[in-house]
């Protein structure tokens, strides 16, 4: 009976066996048939097909192992495909030989990470291209425009000047004419001194008026003169200095190749790389994200409601956005974490409103408290799939510490996201400046100083930072 029962398991073992081996010697002519397609199709020139076949060579193989042939015709084909991407700037298939270098690392060699980066520092020349000449357009027009005001201004001053000019050669005439008729009269009548002198004290009063009238208008004219020049001065500053702040911002850090996918970044270490300025959103994409931050708002708002924290979840995000940007992050990638940190805590939502009421819990309730972590559920399923990394390790990870000491993972170090450190910092300090038993509340210097104490549980680089923008 012994013998039989042995015999079955050999005769079992033998059928995995011969079918695991047929379905390896499958896969490998399959994989011989794609790889021979691809280098005929690249020694043909044919390097966008080549391309395609050698992906689905890697798809093909990439559970059981990638072989080193494939790998080195692999990063070949890359290669002069990133050449052609370089030389015809087609960046649409730039980002899928991005993806699929960071899908299969083992054919990143140097060359390949190099052509990458100088195809972003292409982008990169191309981008602060258009916004120096845009900037340089816009300058121009305003220069213009400020020109003609004071030609403009010039010209009406000058209208004034001959006005006055005019009316000045007027009372002139009219005194010359006066005098002549006084000079006239008194020849005629001797009787009329007394008159001719009353006259010319009077005229000589309106010579003194007009005077008068003249050297005010010419003041006035050159105050405003002098006035429109100062702000016409003063706006060209004011262009000169927004643009010298915008090429600033758009020069950034050096392009980052390990953060390609930009959309899930950990670990202190790439709080620097992540400077690299924001690229344009597209009008969709900025209305795609306002409505993403407005339903956050709502969630947020409930879970505010069911925790009995007031404006917990906008003291957070509102934090959390100020530290991003503080430590070199992105405009895009600030705004995300400011919507993750309104729903961080989506999971308090499934759990029992009596457990989170309780003052003393059980050693059960506790650990349901704690699985809050783990049961966002559904509540995020409104989060566009390309932002959703972001969000649940928002959810996750936010009770890691930096020794491996916190829940649920035990992640230490850089193996902790980067929006659940700014998360975990946030919240903490947040807790001890507004705790509902007054006794506990402290001041933002001993809270700081509090989380400094704990470098086995946060981010010293993120709290020395929350330190200069509270």
């Amino acid at each position: 009976m012994l013998t039989n029962k042995k015999s079955f398991f050999v005769a079992v073992v033998c059928l995995f066996a011969t079918v695991f081996l047929q379905a390896q010697s499958a896969t490998a002519d399959l994989t011989k048939r794609y790889l021979e397609r691809a280098n005929t199709q690249y020694e043909s020139a044919q390097y966008l097909d080549a391309y395609k076949t050698i992906n689905a060579v890697l798809r093909l193989n990439e559970n059981t192992g990638i072989p080193a042939n494939v790998t080195l015709v692999a990063t070949e084909i890359y290669s002069k495909v990133l050449d052609n991407i370089k030389k015809d700037k087609n960046y649409s298939l730039f980002t899928d030989v991005t993806d699929n270098v960071q899908k299969y690392s083992v054919i990143a060699d140097g060359s390949i990470q190099r052509k990458i980066k100088e195809i972003y520092a292409q982008q990169e020349s191309e981008l602060q291209a258009k916004k120096e000449a845009a900037e340089k357009a816009e300058k121009e027009e305003q220069r213009a425009m400020y020109q003609q005001q004071l030609d403009e201004q010039r010209k009406s001053q000058e209208s004034f000047m001959d006005a006055i000019q005019k009316s000045q050669e007027n009372m002139q005439s009219s005194i010359v004419v006066l005098g002549d008729k006084l000079v006239e009269t008194s020849e005629k009548s001797a009787k009329s001194n007394h008159i001719v002198l009353v006259a010319v004290l009077i005229i000589c009063a309106i010579l003194v008026v007009v005077f008068i009238i003249v050297i005010l208008g010419i003041r006035a004219a050159a105050r405003a003169s002098a006035r429109q020049s100062m702000q016409f001065e003063e706006t060209l500053k004011l262009v000169a200095g927004m643009q010298q702040a915008n090429n600033q911002l758009l020069l950034g850090n050096v392009t980052d190749l390990d953060g390609m996918g930009g959309l899930r970044s950990a670990g202190s270490s790439r709080w620097g790389v992540d400077a690299l300025p924001a690229p344009e959103m597209k009008p969709e994409e900025k209305d795609e994200l306002k409505q993403l931050a407005i339903k956050c708002e709502e969630l947020g708002a409930q879970i505010d409601a069911i925790t009995k924290r007031k404006n917990n979840s906008k003291n957070v995000s509102e934090l959390v956005y100020k530290l991003a940007m503080e430590l070199g992050l992105n405009q895009n990638t600030s705004m995300l974490y400011f919507c993750a940190a309104m729903v961080y805590d989506a999971g308090f939502l499934d759990v029992p409103e009596d457990i989170l009421a309780a003052e003393n819990l059980t050693d059960e309730q506790r650990q349901i408290i704690r699985n809050h972590v783990s049961v966002v559920g559904d509540h995020l399923d409104f989060v566009p799939e390309k932002y959703r990394n972001i969000f649940n390790d928002a959810a996750l990870y936010h009770h890691e510490n930096e020794d491996g000491s916190g829940y649920p993972n035990g992640l230490a170090g850089d193996d902790i996201p980067q929006i659940a450190k700014l998360i975990h910092v946030v919240e903490s300090y947040n807790s001890l400046i507004s705790r509902r038993n007054y006794k506990q509340i402290m001041d933002k210097e001993s809270a700081i100083e509090e989380l400094l104490s704990k470098k086995n549980m946060y981010d010293e680089t993120v709290v020395k930072a929350l330190d200069g923008i509270v």
